[in-house]
């Protein structure tokens, strides 16, 4: 068995053998499947494109603390949502600013400015960001939570780079990721640069802190998965890409969080079935990202998340 390991706390146990991975830092004990390929950094492929006497490491960013916010972008979000009491089913767009400082992410896998940006599991962040973002909007069309008879996410647009579907475990799609080197991005100011800003979202935990509750009432199961943010084989224009998604994730796996306090927030504002499965699969991804599941430092992170108890615990409906 070969052993790696990540800036996050996990251990992980390889069941191939001669595989390129990430370089590394720490050891923890979680244990998902992880498959060939993996989170790639191998010292070649760093000293080939970088130009470096020595692999850079994500482990180890000197002057990128609170850097994040450079990366922010306009994202046009295509939504639609129903209220209750009417029919008619509104489709609208609406204009936000993802500022991967605010929402709490880090440096990640593969992360060398100014040739490949990656941010921490920005495929379950920027997902979750872009549902609640549109459920925000239904929120204020339909004036509260308990009136939303639907919402829905559609797709998200920046320059000419979009995301047609959120990133899943079980899709086989390709989506790149919106800082791939191939995409011009629409952002605030021309340079780019935007001045860090506080982050709404708490930042993650330091290793080893995270303890689950011994007692819970509601909790989420799932499944995450990762690994595939920077993948190996280069495009026929000889760039390697970033995604969101592959056709096949590296690595996962099964999630078990606890889910009172997302009950405890929410419960007095009476959400509908599908305003609290939009709060519960916001709550599961940055919830992994908090407290440093494995893999969450990769871009490509993304979570499947059942939100039964949650739904029941929040409306009474099975």
């Amino acid at each position: 068995m070969n052993e790696s390991k990540s800036c996050y706390p996990e251990r992980v146990k390889i069941r191939l053998t001669s595989i390129p991975l990430l370089v590394i830092c720490s050891v923890a004990s979680a244990e998902p499947k992880i498959e060939a390929g993996g989170m790639y950094e191998p010292t070649a492929w760093s000293r080939r494109v970088l130009g470096q006497s020595k692999p850079a490491s994500h482990c180890d960013f000197p002057g990128l603390s609170g850097s994040m916010a450079q990366y922010s972008f306009d994202a046009t979000l295509q939504c639609e949502f129903t209220c209750d009491g009417k029919s008619d089913l509104v489709e609208t767009s609406v204009t936000r600013t993802f500022n991967p400082e605010d929402q709490g992410m880090m440096p990640g896998d593969g992360h060398h400015p100014p040739s490949f940006i990656a941010p921490s599991s920005l495929g379950s962040v920027f997902s979750a960001w872009a549902e609640r973002e549109c459920l925000n909007h239904a929120e204020k069309q339909c004036l509260n939570l308990s009136l939303i008879k639907t919402s829905k996410f559609k797709s998200a647009t920046s320059g000419d780079w979009s995301m047609q579907e959120i990133p899943s475990c079980s899709s086989k799609t390709l989506v790149r990721s919106p800082y791939d080197s191939r995409f011009k991005l629409v952002r605030k100011s021309q340079s780019g640069l935007l001045l860090p800003a506080k982050s709404t979202h708490p930042q993650p935990l330091p290793p080893g802190i995270h303890q689950e509750p011994s007692k819970c009432s509601t909790r989420i199961k799932g499944k995450s998965c990762f690994g595939d943010c920077v993948i190996t084989e280069n495009d026929s224009d000889g760039k390697v890409p970033l995604t969101l998604m592959t056709d096949h994730p590296y690595g996962t796996e099964e999630q078990n969080i606890c889910a009172d306090d997302l009950v405890k927030s929410y419960a007095e504002k009476k959400p509908t079935r599908a305003a609290a499965e939009i709060l519960c699969r916001e709550y599961f991804a940055r919830r992994l990202l908090y407290i440093k599941s494995m893999g969450t430092s990769c871009a490509a992170f993304r979570t499947d998340a059942d939100c039964s108890q949650v739904i029941k615990a929040l409306t009474g409906a099975k």
